[in-house]
């Protein structure tokens, strides 16, 4: 019998001993699982005040933690024993076990986890903590339940002797309150952790609760992940898996570092979210059990549906950085059914690294629950150096049946297939109109490239080809205190809800680009439109192109579009053409060529150099206006050769009118030539122009007078002696023309288009007429002749007065200059000649 007895208990040890070994060799490369520390969470219990209970001897134990995580498979709980040996020599603990029972009765009897597998002894004058765990079935709170003491004893009833217990008391609670911290170990590191927050955000028509939890490391190294799963439980026992939230930056804590963990799940919109604890829970792989590390009780739930005020600052973490953000300007105008926002959002690195910003989803919530995207393109391989800010423009269509003065701005992660979706960003979008720029004023603007004052100098409407041009000159000055390098632009023009960017044009004469501080550029954005429609409102945005990215410079809103043209008196000097073509120029005359059903107006231009080299002509563009707002294109004739400084070039400008116009009454409009960007040389072929000026014209008519002297500019014409002979029985009239001319050769011109008519009357009326070159036909100098023979039947005449006209012929119409009457001398023929005859 005594036989049987000693091989029964020889069986039990070797059970319990096999038990461990196996346990120990499966988790050999297990993480630790963290001891609970004694708990400062208890409300006004600790489980040290349960004392301890004797084991043998010296040998001791005290019940130092405990805590139970829910699962579906069964709640397990885990409780802590600390061994103390005060003896001289190693205590083994192969011969004590605990077991556990719960407030239902039922007893089951605890499993070391496997990274306490090992310890089987106890060395002399020392303590060590074993952690235990088991199944509790259904059982959830760890109020009442027991935890007892047995070593193995051959006396005993079952060879088990009860050694005693730990009772846990009601007042005991194994969650850390709201508040207060608690101590764990992760990852062999001390450290003292605290749950700091509680947010609800609904988004979707889902909800999302979002938990932060400070982690304190006061180990000697930098903590890392520690692998632990995180757990949200609600007051009525459901239980959420949570998982990191990305956007808080990585996990790692230095040491005596401070740092906010936050986790993310989805909650049912219906639960009750109040008393909600958190829990880390470590996998024991090797157990296949999940064991409960540290509860948590969280604080009242706030709503981080709540957005940063206007233009407030919002600070968020981006790979452990933090970047400082903002809603810097919003503006809104209306076209057609929706609401048009423009947004500039700031970024600014404040951490001491640089930071590529991930590839945010953007959207404007608004708050009837409608998500509306826009384009967040400008975060492609967006980088920030340590400091740098930069500002991020964007754009959304909202439908105008929207309440526009309560909307969001939201800024989320990309999407993540697994992972939730939370916004790291919310800002009110204040409701500002867009403002109307008035020209002349100076508005403030600031983006990538530093800040500027922008004015909108002029905005004007006049005739182009068969529609009308849209200019408006623009004027940027560098306000900041650094040169600024300006982007090449492109333009977009609104007319209304036209868009006119097809064929929009933009124009820097003065060439600036790298602007000093306080210097200015002038730009130039020229748009074609119907002459029949009607502009209330114009919208030009000046873009620039980066790589695949283009983004806005600066908008300009207006409804101030009756721009008065500057206008000149009749003879007065006016400045045209910008650097490298400076000129001032004076109408010398404008005159009318009349003719069947039309007019053909006529006018001269005087233009001085005033640059200080040489210097080519911009081509001109021209047309006259008529008192009821009529505007008819010129032909514009200039030279294509250079001038020196001061010198003068005549520009000859003239166009057809019907004859019922009132040609006192018209004013030339003069422009400069623009193509590809840029002011073009005489002979190109302007796309439209720029800087257009309107000329009071000084009518001079022509008044016809005696041939003495001929104002052909820049010729001068004097026919001084007419010599006319017929020789008598001969049909041959004989004329020799005795003039002086001279050229005004201070000009440079385009081709003279004039030609000199002569009209010779004979005595019996008849006309002939001869078409003359000046210069070629009547040569320049003084005391020239020039000789014309008509042949007629004149034989029967013997005496009379012939009548010499000129004319100025220009475009096929003519003008009588002046007219001079020469007797016709009879040549008697020889007695010879008439007896032959």
């Amino acid at each position: 019998m005594h036989k049987s007895m000693k091989s029964y208990v020889a069986m039990l040890l070797g059970t319990a001993i096999l038990s461990q070994s196996i346990a120990y060799g499966a988790s050999a490369a297990q993480a630790a699982v963290p001891n609970a520390l004694k708990s400062s969470a208890a409300t006004g219990f600790a489980l040290e005040n349960l004392g301890s209970i004797a084991l043998k001897g010296p040998v001791s134990v005290k019940l130092t933690g405990m805590d139970v995580f829910a699962q579906p498979g069964g709640n397990i709980l885990t409780y802590t024993l600390n061994y103390y040996n005060g003896s001289g020599t190693h205590a083994d603990l192969i011969d004590y076990f605990s077991k556990v029972t719960t407030p239902g009765g039922t007893v089951v009897q605890g499993k070391p986890v496997t990274k306490d597998v090992s310890i089987q002894t106890i060395p002399a004058k020392s303590s060590r903590s074993v952690t235990y765990y088991v199944n509790i079935g259904k059982a959830a709170q760890v109020s009442g339940i027991k935890v007892t003491l047995f070593c193995f004893d051959f006396n005993s009833a079952n060879y088990q002797k009860n050694l005693g217990g730990f009772t846990i008391p009601g007042k005991y609670s194994t969650i850390v309150p709201v508040g207060q911290s608690g101590k764990l170990m992760m990852g062999e590191l001390p450290i003292i952790a605290k749950a700091e927050s509680l947010q609800k955000i609904q988004m979707n028509g889902k909800v999302y609760l979002k938990a932060g939890i400070s982690l304190t490391n006061t180990g000697t190294m930098a903590l890392r992940d520690p692998g632990y799963k995180a757990y949200l439980k609600s007051a009525g026992g459901s239980v959420f898996e949570l998982k990191v939230d990305d956007a808080g930056g990585s996990y790692t804590v230095q040491p005596n570092e401070k740092k906010t963990i936050y986790y993310l799940t989805e909650v049912p919109s219906y639960m009750k979210t109040g008393s909600m604890t958190l829990q880390f829970v470590q996998e024991d792989t090797a157990a296949k059990v999940n064991l409960p590390v540290r509860s948590f009780s969280l604080p009242a739930i706030t709503s981080n549906d709540a957005a940063v005020g206007d233009y407030a600052i919002k600070k968020i973490s981006i790979a452990g950085n933090a970047v400082e953000t903002q809603l810097r300007r919003a503006s809104v105008y209306s076209e057609n059914d929706s609401a048009k926002w423009k947004l500039t959002l700031r970024m600014k690195n404040l951490g001491n690294k640089p930071v590529t910003v991930p590839a945010y989803v953007l959207a404007v919530q608004a708050a009837e629950g409608y998500s509306i995207p826009i384009d967040g393109k400008s975060f492609s391989n967006l980088n920030l150096k340590p400091l740098e800010e930069r500002l991020i423009e964007l754009s959304a269509d909202v439908p105008l049946k929207l309440n526009q003065g309560t909307l969001l701005l939201q800024l989320s992660e990309p999407d993540d297939e697994g992972k939730i979706i939370f916004p790291t960003a919310l800002y009110k979008i204040p409701y500002v109109l867009e403002s109307n720029k008035l020209i002349g004023a100076e508005y403030p603007l600031e983006n990538n490239h530093g800040t500027f004052g922008v004015r909108l100098d002029s905005l004007q409407r006049l005739p182009w080809a068969d529609g009308d041009q849209i200019t408006a000159k623009i004027s940027i000055r560098n306000t900041s205190l650094r040169s600024v390098q300006l982007p090449a632009f492109q333009a977009l023009v609104k007319a209304g809800s036209s868009d006119l960017s097809g064929a929009a044009q933009i124009v820097a004469p003065n060439g600036l680009t790298a602007l000093a501080p306080n210097a200015a550029a002038e730009v130039y954005v020229l748009a074609n439109v119907p002459y029949s429609e009607k502009v209330n409102q114009l919208r030009i945005i000046l873009q620039e192109n980066s790589a695949d990215d283009v983004t806005t410079f600066l908008t300009l809103n207006t409804n101030t579009l009756n721009s008065a043209i500057p206008t000149v008196d009749a003879g007065s000097i006016f400045q045209i053409g910008f650097r490298g073509k400076k000129a001032a120029v004076r109408e010398r005359r404008t005159t009318v060529y009349g003719g069947s059903g039309s007019s053909l107006v006529y006018s001269e231009l005087e233009v001085v150099n005033e640059e200080p080299r040489q210097s080519k002509q911009a081509q001109l563009v021209a047309y006259y206006k008529t008192s009821d707002d009529q505007y008819y294109e010129a032909e514009v004739s200039q030279s294509p050769n250079a001038t020196g400084p001061g010198s003068k070039s005549l520009v000859t400008v003239w166009s057809k009118l019907p004859q019922s116009v009132n040609t006192s009454k018209l004013t030339l409009y003069i422009g400069e030539g623009i193509a590809e960007g840029k002011l073009i040389d005489v002979g190109g072929t302007p796309t439209g122009y720029i800087c257009p000026v309107g000329l009071s014209l000084n009518m001079t008519p022509v008044k016809p007078s005696d041939l003495k002297s001929l104002d052909l500019f820049p010729y001068n014409l004097s026919v001084f002696n007419v010599v006319s002979t017929l020789s008598e029985g001969k049909d041959t009239l004989d004329m020799v023309i005795y003039y002086n001319l001279s050229k005004n050769e201070d000009y440079e011109a385009g081709p003279y288009g004039h030609k000199l008519i002569l009209e010779v009357i004979d005595p019996y009326g008849d006309s002939t007429e001869k078409s003359l070159a000046l210069g070629t036909d009547w040569t320049i100098g003084q005391n020239k002749s020039y000789a014309v023979n008509i042949n007629r039947t004149l034989r029967n005449m013997y005496g009379g007065t012939i009548r010499l006209n000129l004319y100025d012929e220009f475009e096929g119409r003519r003008i009588l200059l002046g007219s001079q009457a020469s007797n016709v001398t009879i040549v008697k023929a020889s007695s010879d000649a008439v007896e032959r005859r």
